[in-house]
Protein backbone atom coordinates (compact mmCIF):
# COMPACT_ATOMS: atom_id res chain seq x y z
CA UNK A 1 0.00 0.00 0.00
CA UNK A 2 2.38 2.21 0.89
CA UNK A 3 4.97 1.50 -2.29
CA UNK A 4 1.25 2.63 -4.23
CA UNK A 5 1.05 5.94 -2.46
CA UNK A 6 4.87 6.69 -3.20
CA UNK A 7 3.83 6.24 -6.40
CA UNK A 8 0.99 8.33 -6.62
CA UNK A 9 2.73 11.38 -4.81
CA UNK A 10 6.30 10.68 -7.19
CA UNK A 11 3.80 11.63 -10.33
CA UNK A 12 2.41 14.08 -8.09
CA UNK A 13 5.46 16.02 -6.92
CA UNK A 14 6.44 15.58 -10.90
CA UNK A 15 3.34 17.50 -12.25
CA UNK A 16 3.96 20.70 -9.26
CA UNK A 17 7.37 20.47 -10.45
CA UNK A 18 6.79 20.94 -14.18
CA UNK A 19 4.41 23.84 -13.30
CA UNK A 20 6.91 25.56 -10.92
CA UNK A 21 9.57 25.35 -13.64
CA UNK A 22 7.00 27.47 -15.74
CA UNK A 23 5.81 30.07 -13.11
CA UNK A 24 9.60 30.15 -12.38
CA UNK A 25 9.31 29.50 -8.54
CA UNK A 26 12.63 27.93 -7.08
CA UNK A 27 10.64 26.27 -4.52
CA UNK A 28 8.69 23.11 -4.11
CA UNK A 29 7.03 21.11 -1.39
CA UNK A 30 6.28 17.64 -2.01
CA UNK A 31 4.10 15.62 0.05
CA UNK A 32 3.77 11.46 0.94
CA UNK A 33 0.61 10.55 2.50
CA UNK A 34 0.04 7.48 4.74
CA UNK A 35 -2.53 6.88 7.24
CA UNK A 36 -0.94 8.99 9.90
CA UNK A 37 0.61 11.88 8.27
CA UNK A 38 3.03 13.52 6.00
CA UNK A 39 6.46 13.35 5.02
CA UNK A 40 7.90 16.84 3.48
CA UNK A 41 11.10 18.12 1.81
CA UNK A 42 12.11 21.28 0.76
CA UNK A 43 14.26 22.11 -1.88
CA UNK A 44 15.67 24.84 -3.15
CA UNK A 45 17.54 23.84 -7.05
CA UNK A 46 16.18 20.59 -8.50
CA UNK A 47 18.59 19.13 -10.67
CA UNK A 48 16.61 17.11 -12.91
CA UNK A 49 13.60 19.32 -13.47
CA UNK A 50 11.67 16.74 -11.03
CA UNK A 51 12.13 16.38 -7.31
CA UNK A 52 12.91 12.90 -5.86
CA UNK A 53 11.13 11.91 -2.68
CA UNK A 54 13.18 9.19 -1.72
CA UNK A 55 14.65 9.97 1.72
CA UNK A 56 17.89 8.19 0.73
CA UNK A 57 18.85 10.49 -2.17
CA UNK A 58 17.71 13.76 -0.61
CA UNK A 59 21.11 14.92 0.06
CA UNK A 60 22.31 14.13 -3.74
CA UNK A 61 19.65 16.49 -4.99
CA UNK A 62 19.71 19.46 -2.64
CA UNK A 63 16.92 18.98 0.19
CA UNK A 64 17.17 21.51 2.30
CA UNK A 65 15.14 19.92 5.32
CA UNK A 66 12.70 17.10 6.52
CA UNK A 67 9.85 17.36 8.87
CA UNK A 68 7.07 15.01 9.69
CA UNK A 69 3.99 16.46 10.50
CA UNK A 70 1.51 14.06 12.46
CA UNK A 71 -1.80 14.36 11.20
CA UNK A 72 -4.27 13.54 8.70
CA UNK A 73 -4.21 16.58 6.11
CA UNK A 74 -5.76 16.89 2.36
CA UNK A 75 -3.03 19.20 1.08
CA UNK A 76 -0.13 21.06 2.27
CA UNK A 77 1.25 23.98 0.30
CA UNK A 78 5.00 25.67 0.61
CA UNK A 79 4.04 29.52 1.01
CA UNK A 80 8.09 29.93 2.23
CA UNK A 81 11.04 28.41 3.17
CA UNK A 82 9.65 29.28 6.42
CA UNK A 83 5.96 28.92 6.47
CA UNK A 84 3.15 26.50 5.02
CA UNK A 85 -0.48 26.44 4.32
CA UNK A 86 -2.16 23.10 5.36
CA UNK A 87 -5.40 21.68 4.45
CA UNK A 88 -7.66 19.72 6.77
CA UNK A 89 -11.34 18.63 6.79
CA UNK A 90 -12.03 21.61 4.17
CA UNK A 91 -10.04 24.47 5.83
CA UNK A 92 -6.97 26.09 6.03
CA UNK A 93 -4.36 27.16 8.31
CA UNK A 94 -0.77 28.89 8.34
CA UNK A 95 2.18 26.58 10.02
CA UNK A 96 5.40 27.92 10.67
CA UNK A 97 8.39 25.09 9.56
CA UNK A 98 10.49 26.82 12.03
CA UNK A 99 8.76 26.58 15.13
CA UNK A 100 6.42 23.54 14.01
CA UNK A 101 3.87 25.31 14.91
CA UNK A 102 0.69 26.62 13.81
CA UNK A 103 0.57 30.56 13.24
CA UNK A 104 -3.43 30.25 12.82
CA UNK A 105 -5.98 27.81 13.33
CA UNK A 106 -8.49 26.08 10.97
CA UNK A 107 -10.79 28.74 10.26
CA UNK A 108 -9.70 29.88 6.77
CA UNK A 109 -12.77 28.90 4.00
CA UNK A 110 -10.71 29.30 0.99
CA UNK A 111 -7.19 29.59 -0.73
CA UNK A 112 -5.74 31.52 -4.04
CA UNK A 113 -2.97 31.08 -5.83
CA UNK A 114 -0.10 33.25 -7.85
CA UNK A 115 -0.11 33.83 -11.58
CA UNK A 116 -0.82 30.83 -14.07
CA UNK A 117 -3.19 28.28 -12.07
CA UNK A 118 -0.68 26.44 -10.59
CA UNK A 119 -1.41 25.48 -6.99
CA UNK A 120 2.30 26.25 -5.81
CA UNK A 121 2.44 29.09 -4.23
CA UNK A 122 -0.48 30.73 -2.12
CA UNK A 123 -1.30 34.42 -2.00
CA UNK A 124 -4.44 35.36 -0.04
CA UNK A 125 -6.61 33.07 2.56
CA UNK A 126 -10.25 33.83 2.76
CA UNK A 127 -11.76 33.91 6.39
CA UNK A 128 -15.04 34.81 7.82
CA UNK A 129 -15.59 35.51 11.69
CA UNK A 130 -17.06 37.38 13.92
CA UNK A 131 -14.02 39.64 13.51
CA UNK A 132 -13.62 39.90 10.02
CA UNK A 133 -15.00 39.00 6.40
CA UNK A 134 -12.44 39.06 3.42
CA UNK A 135 -9.12 38.14 2.00
CA UNK A 136 -6.21 38.21 3.73
CA UNK A 137 -3.10 38.70 1.90
CA UNK A 138 -0.21 36.81 3.13
CA UNK A 139 2.59 38.31 3.20
CA UNK A 140 6.17 36.58 5.08
CA UNK A 141 8.65 38.80 6.46
CA UNK A 142 11.44 39.04 8.15
CA UNK A 143 11.42 40.83 11.54
CA UNK A 144 15.25 40.99 13.34
CA UNK A 145 16.08 37.61 11.78
CA UNK A 146 12.60 36.02 12.45
CA UNK A 147 10.47 34.56 9.54
CA UNK A 148 6.70 35.87 10.80
CA UNK A 149 3.68 36.56 8.25
CA UNK A 150 1.82 39.96 8.44
CA UNK A 151 -1.09 39.25 6.83
CA UNK A 152 -2.88 42.70 4.57
CA UNK A 153 -6.35 42.41 5.49
CA UNK A 154 -9.18 43.90 2.77
CA UNK A 155 -12.71 44.88 3.35
CA UNK A 156 -15.56 42.18 2.19
CA UNK A 157 -14.21 41.76 -1.55
CA UNK A 158 -16.20 39.78 -3.94
CA UNK A 159 -12.29 38.32 -5.82
CA UNK A 160 -9.37 40.16 -6.20
CA UNK A 161 -6.09 40.14 -8.72
CA UNK A 162 -2.41 41.74 -8.90
CA UNK A 163 -2.11 44.36 -11.25
CA UNK A 164 1.35 45.56 -10.65
CA UNK A 165 4.51 44.08 -8.22
CA UNK A 166 2.35 45.90 -4.73
CA UNK A 167 -0.87 46.75 -6.13
CA UNK A 168 -4.33 44.43 -5.43
CA UNK A 169 -7.67 45.38 -7.29
CA UNK A 170 -10.37 44.16 -5.47
CA UNK A 171 -14.10 43.33 -7.11
CA UNK A 172 -17.10 44.28 -4.83
CA UNK A 173 -20.87 44.59 -6.14
CA UNK A 174 -20.01 45.46 -9.34
CA UNK A 175 -17.44 48.10 -8.47
CA UNK A 176 -13.40 47.68 -8.42
CA UNK A 177 -11.12 49.10 -6.03
CA UNK A 178 -7.19 49.58 -6.04
CA UNK A 179 -5.17 48.70 -2.85
CA UNK A 180 -1.18 48.43 -1.97
CA UNK A 181 0.38 45.53 -0.40
CA UNK A 182 -0.20 47.47 3.19
CA UNK A 183 -3.94 47.39 2.51
CA UNK A 184 -3.84 51.01 1.88
CA UNK A 185 -6.66 52.27 -0.45
CA UNK A 186 -5.53 53.62 -3.80
CA UNK A 187 -8.46 53.91 -5.37
CA UNK A 188 -11.96 53.41 -3.28
CA UNK A 189 -14.64 51.33 -4.74
CA UNK A 190 -16.28 54.46 -6.72
CA UNK A 191 -16.11 52.97 -10.12
CA UNK A 192 -17.27 50.47 -12.19
CA UNK A 193 -13.99 49.24 -13.65
CA UNK A 194 -10.28 50.52 -13.31
CA UNK A 195 -7.90 50.70 -16.61
CA UNK A 196 -4.56 50.78 -16.57
CA UNK A 197 -1.99 51.95 -14.00
CA UNK A 198 0.95 54.29 -15.21
CA UNK A 199 3.34 56.80 -13.74
CA UNK A 200 4.54 60.12 -15.74
CA UNK A 201 6.62 62.42 -14.13
CA UNK A 202 6.20 61.41 -10.60
CA UNK A 203 2.78 61.30 -11.19
CA UNK A 204 -0.07 58.26 -10.87
CA UNK A 205 -2.92 58.07 -13.82
CA UNK A 206 -5.22 55.79 -14.40
CA UNK A 207 -8.12 55.78 -16.84
CA UNK A 208 -11.39 54.84 -15.02
CA UNK A 209 -14.56 53.44 -16.29
CA UNK A 210 -18.77 54.09 -15.19
CA UNK A 211 -21.15 51.52 -15.38
CA UNK A 212 -21.92 52.97 -19.15
CA UNK A 213 -18.59 52.21 -20.13
CA UNK A 214 -17.68 55.99 -20.36
CA UNK A 215 -13.93 56.54 -19.68
CA UNK A 216 -12.35 59.16 -17.77
CA UNK A 217 -9.18 59.92 -16.20
CA UNK A 218 -8.46 60.33 -12.86
CA UNK A 219 -4.62 61.07 -10.76
CA UNK A 220 -3.73 59.54 -7.52
CA UNK A 221 -2.06 61.72 -4.88
CA UNK A 222 0.44 61.14 -2.53
CA UNK A 223 -1.94 61.24 0.37
CA UNK A 224 -4.08 58.29 -1.07
CA UNK A 225 -6.88 60.54 -2.45
CA UNK A 226 -8.09 60.32 -6.59
CA UNK A 227 -7.96 63.71 -8.07
CA UNK A 228 -10.37 63.65 -11.46
CA UNK A 229 -9.02 64.40 -14.30
CA UNK A 230 -11.25 64.12 -17.05
CA UNK A 231 -14.86 63.02 -15.63
CA UNK A 232 -16.30 59.74 -17.10
CA UNK A 233 -17.94 61.14 -20.16
CA UNK A 234 -15.29 59.76 -22.99
CA UNK A 235 -15.62 57.07 -25.31
CA UNK A 236 -11.84 56.38 -25.17
CA UNK A 237 -9.30 57.49 -23.13
CA UNK A 238 -5.42 56.03 -23.96
CA UNK A 239 -2.68 56.52 -21.12
CA UNK A 240 -0.05 53.77 -22.70
CA UNK A 241 1.73 57.45 -23.54
CA UNK A 242 1.68 61.03 -22.00
CA UNK A 243 -0.12 63.25 -22.77
CA UNK A 244 -2.87 61.07 -23.23
CA UNK A 245 -5.40 61.46 -25.55
CA UNK A 246 -8.82 61.41 -25.25
CA UNK A 247 -11.73 60.70 -27.85
CA UNK A 248 -15.45 61.70 -27.86
CA UNK A 249 -17.20 60.43 -30.75
CA UNK A 250 -14.73 61.46 -33.63
CA UNK A 251 -13.42 64.13 -32.41
CA UNK A 252 -9.90 64.35 -29.81
CA UNK A 253 -8.37 66.15 -27.48
CA UNK A 254 -5.04 66.21 -25.60
CA UNK A 255 -4.65 65.79 -21.70
CA UNK A 256 -1.37 67.90 -20.82
CA UNK A 257 -0.51 68.10 -17.48
CA UNK A 258 -1.42 66.31 -13.92
CA UNK A 259 -4.33 68.78 -12.71
CA UNK A 260 -6.32 67.41 -16.19
CA UNK A 261 -5.50 70.81 -18.28
CA UNK A 262 -6.66 69.80 -21.60
CA UNK A 263 -7.00 70.85 -25.67
CA UNK A 264 -10.33 71.63 -27.03
CA UNK A 265 -12.04 68.65 -28.02
CA UNK A 266 -11.39 69.76 -32.22
CA UNK A 267 -9.15 67.30 -33.34
CA UNK A 268 -9.76 65.03 -35.93
CA UNK A 269 -7.07 63.01 -35.64
CA UNK A 270 -3.89 62.89 -33.12
CA UNK A 271 -0.65 61.39 -34.26
CA UNK A 272 1.66 60.89 -31.05
CA UNK A 273 5.18 61.33 -31.33
CA UNK A 274 7.81 61.72 -28.20
CA UNK A 275 8.49 65.08 -29.83
CA UNK A 276 5.07 66.32 -29.59
CA UNK A 277 1.87 65.55 -31.24
CA UNK A 278 0.51 65.98 -35.40
CA UNK A 279 -2.65 67.10 -35.10
CA UNK A 280 -5.57 67.15 -37.65
CA UNK A 281 -8.73 69.06 -38.56
CA UNK A 282 -10.36 68.30 -41.91
CA UNK A 283 -7.44 67.98 -44.38
CA UNK A 284 -4.88 70.58 -43.03
CA UNK A 285 -1.93 69.83 -40.37
CA UNK A 286 -0.34 71.38 -37.15
CA UNK A 287 1.80 70.42 -34.11
CA UNK A 288 1.27 70.50 -30.79
CA UNK A 289 3.43 70.13 -28.00
CA UNK A 290 2.48 70.02 -24.21
CA UNK A 291 -0.89 71.90 -24.58
CA UNK A 292 0.01 74.86 -27.15
CA UNK A 293 -0.22 74.55 -30.85
CA UNK A 294 3.55 75.57 -32.03
CA UNK A 295 2.68 75.34 -35.56
CA UNK A 296 -0.79 75.91 -36.89
CA UNK A 297 -3.34 73.64 -38.41
CA UNK A 298 -2.52 75.26 -42.03
CA UNK A 299 -0.57 72.50 -43.74
CA UNK A 300 -1.46 69.98 -46.37
CA UNK A 301 0.56 67.23 -45.12
CA UNK A 302 3.11 66.83 -41.98
CA UNK A 303 5.41 64.30 -40.49
CA UNK A 304 8.75 63.45 -38.51
CA UNK A 305 11.57 62.59 -40.17
CA UNK A 306 15.65 61.77 -39.05
CA UNK A 307 17.41 64.62 -39.59
CA UNK A 308 20.89 65.60 -39.35
CA UNK A 309 20.23 69.13 -39.07
CA UNK A 310 19.15 68.43 -35.10
CA UNK A 311 20.59 67.10 -31.97
CA UNK A 312 18.17 65.05 -31.82
CA UNK A 313 18.40 63.80 -35.40
CA UNK A 314 14.58 64.11 -35.88
CA UNK A 315 12.54 66.89 -37.35
CA UNK A 316 9.23 68.22 -38.78
CA UNK A 317 8.51 68.36 -42.24
CA UNK A 318 5.77 70.19 -43.42
CA UNK A 319 4.09 71.34 -46.82
CA UNK A 320 1.75 73.68 -48.12
CA UNK A 321 1.05 75.69 -51.50
CA UNK A 322 3.88 78.36 -50.59
CA UNK A 323 6.24 75.40 -50.03
CA UNK A 324 7.99 72.79 -48.21
CA UNK A 325 9.60 73.51 -44.58
CA UNK A 326 11.95 71.63 -42.34
CA UNK A 327 11.93 72.76 -38.44
CA UNK A 328 13.46 71.34 -35.27
CA UNK A 329 11.53 69.49 -33.00
CA UNK A 330 10.64 72.78 -30.64
CA UNK A 331 9.31 74.26 -34.19
CA UNK A 332 12.27 76.44 -35.28
CA UNK A 333 12.76 76.67 -38.71
CA UNK A 334 15.70 75.53 -40.63
CA UNK A 335 14.87 75.61 -43.65
CA UNK A 336 12.10 76.98 -46.81
CA UNK A 337 11.93 75.92 -49.85
CA UNK A 338 9.68 77.61 -51.83
CA UNK A 339 7.55 76.25 -54.40
CA UNK A 340 7.95 76.42 -57.68
CA UNK A 341 5.84 78.86 -59.79
CA UNK A 342 4.91 77.08 -62.95
CA UNK A 343 4.50 80.06 -65.84
CA UNK A 344 1.79 79.83 -68.21
CA UNK A 345 3.10 79.07 -71.97
CA UNK A 346 2.24 82.02 -74.40
CA UNK A 347 0.63 81.47 -76.76
CA UNK A 348 0.34 83.49 -80.61
CA UNK A 349 -2.91 85.34 -81.18
CA UNK A 350 -3.64 84.23 -84.98
CA UNK A 351 -3.97 87.04 -87.91
CA UNK A 352 -7.68 88.66 -87.92
CA UNK A 353 -8.82 87.81 -91.37
CA UNK A 354 -11.95 89.49 -90.88
CA UNK A 355 -12.79 92.40 -93.63
CA UNK A 356 -14.82 95.12 -92.49
CA UNK A 357 -17.07 96.76 -94.97
CA UNK A 358 -17.29 100.65 -94.91
CA UNK A 359 -20.84 101.89 -93.78
CA UNK A 360 -22.14 104.22 -96.27
CA UNK A 361 -22.12 107.97 -95.50
CA UNK A 362 -26.04 108.70 -95.19
CA UNK A 363 -26.11 105.97 -92.80
CA UNK A 364 -23.66 106.88 -90.26
CA UNK A 365 -25.83 109.59 -89.24
CA UNK A 366 -27.98 108.97 -86.01
CA UNK A 367 -31.48 107.72 -86.53
CA UNK A 368 -34.05 108.91 -85.37
CA UNK A 369 -36.16 106.06 -83.07
CA UNK A 370 -39.30 107.04 -83.00
CA UNK A 371 -39.31 108.17 -86.77
CA UNK A 372 -37.93 104.80 -87.62
CA UNK A 373 -40.97 103.01 -85.47
CA UNK A 374 -38.47 102.00 -82.48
Amino acid sequence: MKRLLLTAALALAGSLAMAQDLNDIHLALNTVQDSSHFYYYINMYPKLGQWDIKKARAKEYGFLSEYVLEGKFERIWLLSLHDAIIKKNGKYALFNLDTKKYTTKFEYLDVRFAWGGAETVPIALYSKTKDFEGWEFVRPIDTDGKRTLEPVMTEPTDSFYFVASNCIKLFHDGKESLINDKAETIVPFQYARLGLYRIYDGATIMDVYDEQGRAGLVRIKWDGTVAEMAPCEYDEVDVSRWPCIIRKGDKYAIVYDRNGSKTDLIFDSVDWYPQGMIVRIGDKFGFQKWGKLKLPVEYDSMGIIASEETKNKKAILATNDEGTYLYDTNCKLLLFEPAEVVEPEEVEEPEDSTSVTPVPEELSEPVDRVEAGL
